[in-house]
This record gives C-alpha cells, structure tokens and sequence, in this order.
C-alpha cells in the first residue's frame, strides 16, 4: 500500500551515511544535504577520506548544514572506534545513522562459496557493528537507524522452509541470527545458480531485515529498513545486464530513505518496518512513490 505523508521531522539533525560517496549512498547524501538546515550536520561515511572531501565539497553549495567528511571503514574496528570519537566530539550527538554500506559479489562464473563470508562481513557484520558503536551517542526523541536493504532479501525469507524462516525471525540475539543466517548462505551456495541470480546478497539482506526487527524490539530509537528498488548502480559491476530489466536512477531510488529519514512517511513514529521505493523506472523524483511491504507473504 502507498504511504500518505507524515509530520515532517526537523533539519537540522546530525545524520551520518554509510558509503556515501557512490550509488545509492551518494544519492542519499544529496537529497539529504539539500534539504538540511542550518545546525544540521551530515557525516559522509567513506572508505577513502579523499573521496568524502570531494563529495562535501560538491554538495556545500547546495546546502545550509555542515558537511563531514568521515573516514569510516565499516569492516575495520579500528577505524569505527575513531569515527565514533570524532562524530562525538565534533556534534556531541547523532540523531540518525543510515547504513547504507554495501556490497555484491556474485558475478558470472564466480564461485558462491567463495563470497560467503566476504559479503557477510560487510553486508550484517558490518551494519551491526557500526549499529552498536553509534547507538551510545543517539538516543533523543527523533532519533532513527534507517538500514538499506532489497527486496531480494524479503523473496529470500519467504522462499525458506517454515523451520528456517522460523529460526531467522526468532532469532533472540545477534549471534544466533548470524549462525543461522550463515548456514543458510553455506547451503545456498553448494547449488548453482543462473546468470543474474544473487543467492548471497539476497540472504545477507534477509539477515538485515530480520536484525531490523530483532533491534527495533530492543531500542527506544526507531529502526526501520528500506529497499530503493532496482537502480543502476556501481554495485553489480561493469558486466551488470539492463537489457531485460530497466533501472531507476540512483536519484529516484535514494528518495525512500530520504522521505524516511524527514519523517514523510511512515508517520514520523514507525519502527520495525520495511519500506520500498515502488515508482516505476522514469518517474521524476518529485512524484516519487513510496510504500510499506509487509514482512510476511
């Protein structure tokens, strides 16, 4: 079902972005940037610390609130214990954190087993980490987590026997859900798969959606998930094939987390919940549609 407009959230929050400077992440952080005002303050996560003062400098133009550069490698501690001291002595806050970081390995001829624990590392480890350390400076009334996660990983869920889907959903804490959802991807990948089918990446973003739920029982911070739909993007690779399938633009797919994060949809007040960008290919970001995809089948 579409969404209808909730009560817009204040601008001038301190937002950090996970990969922010390509793709879907550098999407978000200029609709993001464009529409924070003075007071806000927006962390650009990124691996190569030159490539977040390219992209802050790109968008400080457009922009009323403060542009951060953050180094931020979400699969190295010691990078994240640093980010999180600076974001915490740079703002004293963080009102909301999207993790947007990502990856995808399957390509044609490639090995699955090989890229199991590659893009779990990334993909759920990586998001969790970076979860927990941030959690310690959030915690006021507007603050969110907004995961990027895909439809892929909800057709994942819903295609596993009932024991399976049973012990990913009920999953008590993290470790267990990490267990489970690398036995999972260890079974998926001793089958084969066809040319443009991504078992991996599916299962590790089933696993975001069920930690999505998991924390969001757990935290007062609201926490939600949200897919920007299929995009062309960096993260298929040069060989990525769009002829039997057309792509949005990252711009387009970007505005669901965007309108999520300023509190346009989902009321301002929804947690626990998944939500897709649902427009079709061509659609002016202005008419963006947005809408609410039920966990279960």
């Amino acid at each position: 079902r579409h969404i209808s407009l909730g009560k817009p959230r204040r601008t001038y929050m301190h937002v950090l972005i996970t990969g922010s400077t390509r793709g879907i992440g550098r999407a978000i952080a200029e609709g993001v940037a464009r529409r924070l005002s003075d007071g806000g303050m927006l962390f650009l996560g990124c691996r190569e610390l030159t490539a977040g003062e390219a992209l802050a400098e790109e968008l400080r133009p457009m922009s009323r609130a403060r542009m951060v550069p953050l180094r931020l490698d979400v699969t190295c501690a010691s990078t994240l214990a640093a980010a999180v001291a600076f974001v915490e002595r740079t703002s004293g806050r963080l009102d909301a954190l999207i993790n947007n970081a990502g990856i995808l390995l399957e390509r044609r001829g490639c090995r699955l087993a090989d890229i199991v624990e590659p893009t779990l590392l990334v993909n759920f480890d990586g998001l969790v980490d970076i979860t927990r350390a941030f959690l310690r400076i959030m915690g006021g009334p507007d603050s969110q987590i907004i995961n990027l996660s895909s439809g892929a990983g909800l057709r994942a869920a819903r295609a596993l026997s009932a024991i399976d889907r049973a012990a990913l959903d009920g999953a008590s804490d993290v470790a267990s859900l990490r267990s489970t959802l690398a036995k999972l991807c260890v079974r998926a990948a001793a089958h084969p798969h066809g040319a443009g089918e991504t078992p991996i990446y599916a299962l590790s973003k089933a696993g975001v959606n069920s930690y999505t739920r998991l924390l969001a029982r757990r935290v007062r911070v609201r926490v939600n998930a949200c897919s920007p739909g299929f995009c062309r993007t960096e993260i298929a690779g040069t060989a990525a094939d769009y002829s039997t399938r057309e792509p949005k633009t990252p711009a387009l797919g970007a505005t669901v987390a965007v309108r999520l994060l300023f509190g346009e949809i989902g009321g301002g007040a929804a947690t626990g919940t998944f939500f897709k960008e649902s427009s079709k290919p061509g659609t002016p970001v202005a008419e963006a549609q947005s809408s609410v995809e039920p966990w279960e089948d």
